[in-house]
């Protein structure tokens, strides 16, 4: 029955997360007001550049045009994004940090694309290679919040944790996860259902954890009540 809807939800599903992929201007627009990146973690930029470059050549590999629309929209977004951080990243030690995971991140990518282009192996080989790695890309995407939980257990305090981000986080996995069952592909199906879990753990803290406490200071800005 869900093959019925399979158009319905493969645009809604676009549409929303291309919505998702711009909540970050949000965070680069307070990195640019403050001048630097204060305690944001640059990492979430740089798992949403890895997520988008790997599911960007699944989907031309299964020639599904909402997959690459998507991922060649999010990729553009992601990457400027990570400019952004990189300017206005003055902290020594998360300068460093970050320009590790880029080294790591350009490294991953170009070999895939060596893969994919020149192994000689066979498409449904390199399908299935391809689809692990895409596995991997999303889970490390969804849960790019999480390395801000012991800040949130230790402050009681969710302001570090991007809602938006986590919100749609978890609508866009949700209908990924449907347009997986629509297309029977694992690699769409269970990646998108572990992140809808991740996201729907994170918006649980929000539930458990008040959003803002008075004298928190985040990302530079005094948080009243």
């Amino acid at each position: 029955m869900l093959s019925d809807y399979r158009d319905t939800i493969a645009i809604t599903a676009t549409i929303l997360t291309i919505l998702q992929f711009l909540s970050g201007t949000d965070i680069c627009r307070r990195i640019v007001k403050q001048g630097a990146t204060g305690d944001i973690s640059g990492f979430p930029f740089v798992g949403g550049v890895f997520s988008t470059s790997v599911w960007l050549t699944y989907s031309l590999l299964l020639n599904d045009l909402s997959m690459s629309v998507t991922n060649a929209v999010g990729l553009a977004l992601q990457m400027i994004y990570l400019f952004i951080y990189t300017k206005y990243c003055i902290s020594p030690g998360a300068w460093y940090a970050t320009r590790r995971q880029m080294a790591a991140l350009v490294t991953v990518v170009a070999i895939a694309m060596y893969y994919v282009l020149f192994s000689g192996a066979e498409p449904d080989v390199i399908k299935t290679r391809v689809g692990l790695l895409c596995c991997l890309g999303s889970i490390v995407f969804c849960a790019a919040p999480l390395v801000s939980l012991t800040q949130v257990f230790s402050t009681q305090c969710t302001d570090v944790l991007p809602f938006p981000l986590i919100l749609a986080t978890f609508l866009v996995t949700g209908l990924w996860w449907l347009y997986g069952l629509i297309l029977q592909d694992p690699f769409v199906q269970y990646p998108n259902l572990i992140g809808c879990g991740l996201a729907g753990f994170q918006l649980l803290l929000f539930v458990v954890y008040p959003a803002h406490r008075k004298g928190t200071v985040t990302n530079g800005e005094s948080r009243p009540v």
